[in-house]
């Protein structure tokens, strides 16, 4: 059996987590490893299922991500450590098959640590939102240890069908296309275009075999790619340069993405929402003027390399 209380130290380093979070999931481990606290005989089952969740990984990558995460909660409350906690925990815990896993399909390690790093980003923006060293939205990491989805670059990418959406709203796509590359932008600091360019042209020679023709389709949904950003966000921003390369074919209003540009849960009242970025004020300006933010669907072709 691997020595996890030393993988948890090595792999946050190498994965660019603060030393404070390293040390508090360090802690966890030994609390969960040590059963410590634990009074009941229930406790004690939940901190074996917890545990056994991880060997279960080694034997199929396809397993029952749900159920692994209710088992981490459990586990968590039976040794007193925050469920966000224990659930990051455990898929830290499963890079270390997962990069078995790439070795054995020859995919470069490169791409397992840039995939990897995912935890790190969802790690920094739990201790923003809830100051807690872990993830709130840890139901989004089973597709890269199911390996169906990577980080290239900037940006991450999976294969999906065409979104059928594109044609119900007149657009034409390629004929015989019937896959996509869906984008997902990590918050992992500014959107440089340059790096989403590289991002894109890797994709396409990455997912290259699902496209028969001279073209691959990319796609996104992402609160990014909201047509009203131009009405108040600079022209030359991040935000705007990256959705003006999608033809955007269907928006909604929601104002459940607001924690991303804030890093805090949006209560309704736009007034005491923070203006220390160009972001923040002009989001915070339009919410005060009756708007809403909201979402967009969008694709793109790009020729292959």
């Amino acid at each position: 059996m691997r020595d996890y209380k030393k993988y948890i130290a090595e792999a946050g380093m190498e994965l660019g987590f603060p030393e404070e979070g390293t040390q508090a999931l360090s802690e966890a481990w030994e609390k969960l490893t040590e059963r410590t606290g634990l009074s009941e005989e229930k406790a004690e089952d939940a901190v074996t299922a917890f545990l056994s969740w991880i060997d279960k990984y080694d034997k199929d990558e396809k397993m029952d991500y749900a159920a692994a995460l209710q088992a981490a909660e459990d586990a968590g409350n039976a040794v007193g450590v925050h469920p966000y906690t224990t659930q990051l925990l455990l898929f830290l815990c499963m890079t270390a098959h997962l990069k078995e896993l790439y070795i054995q399909r020859g995919i470069s390690l490169d791409i397992w640590r840039d995939s990897c790093k995912d935890l790190q980003w969802k790690l920094l923006e739990c201790r923003k939102m809830y100051g807690i060293w872990g993830s709130f939205v840890a139901r989004w990491f089973p597709g890269f240890f199911e390996l169906t989805r990577f980080a290239l670059g900037r940006l991450q990418f999976e294969l999906v069908d065409f979104p059928e959406g594109y044609e119900k709203a007149g657009r034409k796509k390629p004929e015989g296309m019937t896959k996509a590359i869906n984008v997902h932008i990590p918050s992992c600091g500014k959107l440089d275009m340059e790096q989403c360019h590289a991002s894109y042209r890797q994709a396409a020679a990455f997912f290259a075999e699902a496209f028969p023709g001279e073209e691959v389709a990319v796609c996104c949904e992402s609160w990014m790619l909201y047509p009203p950003h131009k009405q108040f966000l600079k022209p030359d921003s991040g935000v705007v340069r990256f959705m003006s390369e999608y033809d955007i074919y269907e928006t909604y209003e929601q104002d459940g993405d607001l924690w991303r540009i804030f890093n805090l849960d949006y209560k309704g009242n736009p007034d005491e929402l923070a203006e220390d970025t160009g972001m923040q004020r002009g989001y915070k300006k339009w919410l005060q003027d009756g708007n809403h933010a909201g979402c967009g669907k969008g694709v793109f072709f790009l020729k292959k390399v």
